[in-house]
């Protein structure tokens, strides 16, 4: 009798000690899928997305209003393709992205110049931190996804590509930092961690 009671014991000291591990091992921040409305919004999408999850109500095209120190882009005529309202944008920067969730959201950032090793990013998503990602192309010019979940057991990270008909993607570590898939060649150039 005794000895069962001390294993029952044990059993719920190890299972107590293991199960904010199990939980820990993957994390889902459930950042709203939000599909760009313009060939280079991307940048305004992510933002949008990311102060929407933060409780902000903003559009991408007061975004890109803002951004570009314009009124139209949420009128309902189009723009050319080299209006000034359909222009990339960057993570660092005043009116970068880091600018936009502080300006509009007031929301601290840190930006990285390179990929984040996979612990920091884990790191970042277990506390509830979003993490914007650079992906640059070959021949230049680049795509921003934001990830928002991993799991351990792949390693994966999850990720939302706010090119339209994307949506929700995952992959392995090393696909996410250098892959080649629907979208071409990519590597993961720049970060920013979203606080």
């Amino acid at each position: 009798m005794k000895q069962r009671a001390l294993v029952r014991l044990v059993a719920a000291a190890v299972g107590s000690v293991l199960a904010p591990l199990a939980i820990a091992a993957s994390q889902s921040l459930n950042i709203p899928i939000v599909a760009q409305q313009h060939s280079e919004w991307c940048w305004a999408a992510d933002a949008n997305a990311i102060l929407t999850y933060r409780g902000v109500s903003t559009t991408q095209c007061g975004i890109d209003n803002w951004v570009n120190s314009i009124n139209y882009a949420c009128q309902q005529a189009s723009f050319d393709w080299n209006d000034s309202a359909n222009s990339p944008n960057a993570l660092s920067g005043t009116t970068g992205i880091s600018g936009i969730v502080w300006s509009l959201g007031r929301r601290d950032s840190n930006y990285y110049d390179s990929a984040l090793n996979y612990s920091t990013a884990t790191s970042a998503l277990s506390n509830g931190n979003p993490v914007v990602v650079l992906w640059t192309w070959p021949d230049g010019g680049g795509h921003f996804i934001v990830l928002d979940g991993y799991d351990d057991s792949g390693p994966t990270l999850y990720f939302m590509n706010p090119w339209p008909g994307e949506g929700t993607g995952w992959g392995d570590y090393s696909w996410i930092r250098d892959g080649t898939g629907n979208m071409g060649t990519h590597w993961w150039s720049e970060s920013l961690i979203v606080y």
